[in-house]
């Protein structure tokens, strides 16, 4: 027999070991693990060079705003290639976008031009917006991985909030069709209430953006989704939680046989309110960052199994946006760059500071959000018959995260200029290599439509 690739001289990490072996790939799949002298023949060797092999990076928390915003945002060809750039072979797209991903039309639109445009493998979160709890069905028959809804911060005319009646509502719709609702957790009234209030002081610097999103109004917008999720008997995945205090509520909860989990991002563990008089604007996103001690216990709580899963909220703007906020925080876009500079920053302020293991942050990107969301094992994992999704990661290669190098359509990022060590040095999606060593070669088309 002979296969397509063989991959040698690699340490697959799983979340429970790490294991010296080869793997031979197949039509896009993984056919054999096993010690290299017992693999087949292959038409292509890769040489692992002794570094770690991962399975493909998932990032459940993705807007690359394709579809009405490409011009001035990014789109899915300029997302996909910093994806694949990043590690990153399965992507969750949020449904922002105009039109938003709230109807079975709207849908089916935005997964026409994916097709034809996403370099990696993709999936689509469907919205949860008033007026649109018939469509949340029809989506699910679609193949959406999930539904978001917000609690706060509306893009008028767009995506609008759920007030807490309809939240329910949703939440219980979401719950018969055996589907998944996520939330942006914070509370729109003390929001809108301290914000007016910063705005009336003439306070317009990135600290009044701080003081206007306290650790309350994410903690309580928290408690009240999984109270609703808890009577509507639906499986809640709390998004982006920033602080210690929201992982606890979830944590609790879980521990006592709820349905619920969360996730955080490299942008909480990574950055916090400490950096912003230096970066200003480019920590405008919401929630926001927390304190460093806060930080620095969001590290433990992934150590500690607390935090189920990570995602960069890539939120591409424009430069210009984005620099607005220097002079009036207020008129700055909230979101930040984050796809390529997801698994390095992991890597690197994680794993080699030794804040997580590498087989805790293959649960974490990797195994845990393909059995959330029902793609397991095809995704998250090196399996035999899984797709043959995988990034090698060299632990030891040192750089400097340079946001003009990105493959995104705009070139800034709160970690432009972030020493690192860990870094992906190749990525492969059903068995093609989509990049190596910051290059990509994977072709828009090439990547598929994922569904649970």
């Amino acid at each position: 027999m002979e296969v397509d690739i063989i991959i040698k001289n690699g340490k697959i990490v799983t979340p429970s070991s790490i294991v010296e072996a080869g793997i031979a790939i197949d039509k896009g799949r993984f056919v054999a693990i096993a010690e290299e002298q017992n693999l087949p023949t292959a038409r292509e060797v890769v040489n692992a060079k002794g570094n770690y092999i991962l399975p493909g990076i998932i990032d459940e928390h993705v807007h690359t705003l394709d579809m009405g915003m490409a011009e001035t945002n990014e789109n899915f060809i300029t997302g996909s290639m910093a994806a694949a750039a990043g590690g990153v072979t399965t992507v969750f797209e949020m449904p922002l976008c105009i039109p938003a991903t709230t109807t079975l039309r709207a849908f089916q639109q935005k997964r026409e031009v994916a097709d034809k445009k996403f370099i990696v493998d993709f999936a689509f979160w469907g919205g949860a917006v008033p007026g649109n709890i018939d469509e949340i069905p029809k989506m699910v028959d679609a193949g959406a991985i999930g539904f978001k809804a917000m609690m706060a911060g509306s893009v008028p005319g767009v995506f609008e909030v759920l007030d807490d009646g309809m939240l329910l509502d949703a939440f219980r719709m979401i719950a018969d069709c055996e589907s998944v609702a996520t939330v942006h957790a914070e509370n729109e009234v003390i929001l809108n209430h301290l914000m007016k209030k910063m705005k009336a002081e003439s306070k317009k610097d990135i600290h009044a953006f701080f003081e206007a999103c306290p650790v309350l109004e994410e903690v309580e917008a928290i408690s009240r989704a999984a109270m609703l999720a808890e009577e509507a008997r639906c499986r809640l995945h709390i998004v982006h939680v920033s602080c210690p205090q929201g992982v606890e509520i979830v944590y609790k909860r879980r521990e006592e046989g709820r349905e619920i989990t969360c996730e955080t991002g490299p942008h909480y563990l990574a950055l916090s309110q400490e950096d912003g008089d230096r970066l200003g604007p480019y920590l405008k996103f919401a929630p926001p960052v927390r304190s460093k001690e806060e930080t620095e216990k969001l590290w433990e709580q992934l150590a500690e199994g607390k935090i189920e899963a990570l995602g960069s909220d890539h939120g591409p703007h424009p430069k210009e946006n984005k620099e607005k906020g220097w002079a009036d925080i207020w008129e700055a876009g909230n979101g930040a760059i984050a796809l390529e500079s997801f698994l390095p920053v992991l890597l690197s302020e994680g794993v080699n500071k030794g804040r997580i293991s590498i087989q805790n942050l293959v649960s974490l990107v990797c195994e845990n959000p393909a059995k959330l969301f029902g793609i397991y094992p095809q995704k998250g994992t090196i399996q035999v018959g899984s797709d043959a999704d995988l990034v090698i990661v060299d632990m030891n290669k040192e750089g400097v995260i340079d946001a003009q190098k990105f493959h995104s359509l705009h070139k800034h990022s709160p970690f432009d200029g972030l020493e690192i060590k860990g870094m992906p040095v190749l990525t492969m999606v059903r068995g093609k290599v989509v990049a190596e060593e910051g290059n990509v070669t994977g072709e828009p088309g090439y990547g598929k439509f994922v569904r649970p």
